[in-house]
Parts: structure tokens; C-alpha cells; sequence
């Protein structure tokens, strides 16, 4: 840099250093930044006060505070399939309105497959004392429902349905058992030695 071309000024601002012909301006940084910068010392002994001197909680008190109230959701999860007990489907499946409900769904969603009154038609015959997965009970049915049986064609429905439905759907698949719906499919499957679950028939049956 030429010190001849420059104003009075300017060499004011220049810095008596010089790295290889080259001068530096003494620019100051603007002042919005350094009140910024001043701002974030000032927060960072606040809050270095507060947290590690003072009341505030700990690292390991946040930690358990966040895992009480991650449980807390968890715990308000409707429960999945396969913790609903026998007692409950059978339970569920004497109530009459639910049951109403359920048949709606049934043959809204099922009886396509498996026919209007579970006589099976592509799917199996729901009404027999064969089965194809499980022993006879009612939580078989619901894992059933619930996760799809993807090999022969049948979609789970947890995905589709919601929990209390798919509950009410299951419990009503148990309450076809014993039933005579017309044009039956031959059996498929083993004949399980459980006795049929005592279940309130559906409307109309």
C-alpha cells in the first residue's frame, strides 16, 4: 500500500505492522456485536451460577425427570394386543353393545374373506372347532386380528383399527364359535380339545 496516496485519516486508522507490502486497518468490531458478546459472558456466569453453585437441578435430576414422564406416556398407551387377558375378551364379549359394534366392523372389514356369518370364504371357517393358529382362546383370535396372517393374504389390523376395536372384533370372532351359518368351508386345520368359551351370541343370532 501506497502511504503517499493515503488521507490523514486513513493513516490514523493504519496499524504500524506490515506483513509483505501489506498494511492493516485498525477497524473496531461493531458495537451490536461486542454488547453480544459481553451479553453471553454475562449469561454464561449466570447460568454456571445458578445450575452448579445454586438451586438449579442437576444434570442427573433433569435425567430422571424426563425417564417419570417418558413412563407416564407409556403408561397411558392403550395396552397392546397381546397384554389384553382372556378374562377381559370374555368379558368384553357379553357386552351386548359391544358386541352390536363389533359386527358392524366385522362385516364391514371381514366377511368378505371369511362371509358374513364367519361361514369362511376365502379365509377359513370361523365357526367350526378347527383352527388354523392357536388353541381355542380368544387372545389367539386377537393376535390373529391384530398382526395379520401375511403368507395367506390376511392384513394386520392393528394399523387399521383402533385397540378397543380390534378387542371388540376378536371377542366377537369367539361369540361365532358353535354357531350353524349357512354353506359352512370344510373344515381346516386341528380340532382343539378346549371347550368352547360360554360367550353372548350377537344380535339377531
Amino acid at each position: 500500500m501506497n502511504s503517499s496516496a493515503t488521507s490523514t485519516g486513513e493513516r490514523d486508522r493504519l496499524l504500524d505492522h506490515e506483513y509483505d507490502g501489506i498494511r492493516e486497518y485498525d477497524n473496531p468490531l461493531p458495537g451490536w456485536w461486542v454488547y453480544l458478546f459481553y451479553a453471553t459472558i454475562v449469561f454464561s456466569l449466570g447460568y454456571f451460577a445458578y445450575y452448579e453453585l445454586g438451586p438449579g437441578p442437576s444434570i442427573l435430576a433433569r435425567y430422571e425427570e424426563e425417564v417419570r414422564l417418558a413412563a407416564a406416556r407409556e403408561g397411558a398407551r392403550p395396552a397392546p394386543a397381546d397384554a389384553v387377558s382372556e378374562e377381559a375378551l370374555r368379558a368384553l364379549a357379553q357386552d351386548r353393545t359391544a358386541m352390536a359394534g363389533a359386527q358392524q366392523v366385522f362385516t364391514a372389514r371381514c366377511a368378505a374373506c371369511h362371509g358374513p356369518a364367519g361361514q369362511g370364504l376365502i379365509g377359513p371357517n370361523l365357526a367350526d372347532d378347527y383352527w388354523i393358529h392357536g388353541t381355542g382362546r380368544l387372545t389367539d383370535i386377537l393376535k390373529v386380528v391384530s398382526d395379520g396372517v401375511p403368507d395367506k393374504g390376511m392384513v394386520p389390523w392393528k394399523g387399521v383399527l383402533k385397540p378397543g376395536d380390534l378387542h371388540a372384533v376378536a371377542a366377537y370372532v369367539g361369540t361365532l364359535r358353535g354357531t350353524t351359518p349357512p354353506n359352512p368351508k370344510p373344515p381346516q386345520g386341528t380340532k382343539v380339545s378346549e371347550a368352547p368359551p360360554l360367550l353372548a351370541r350377537s344380535p339377531g343370532r
